[in-house]
């Protein structure tokens, strides 16, 4: 299923992904509005996890 990301400022379509796509944190501009958009993925990658506790 895909998902549709939008920006915060305007809500123009700013592109599509499959569920869970999104790895690591993404910044990307709005062509309509020029605003920055931050994306952070909604859970942290397992190797985040494994060098956060040392492992």
């Amino acid at each position: 299923m895909k998902e549709e990301i939008r920006c915060g400022g305007c809500r123009a379509l700013l592109f599509k992904c499959e569920t869970n796509a999104v790895a690591g944190a993404i910044e990307i501009k709005c062509r309509r509005c020029r605003q920055i958009n931050q994306l952070r993925p909604m859970s942290p990658s397992p190797s985040a996890v494994r060098a956060a506790s040392g492992e």
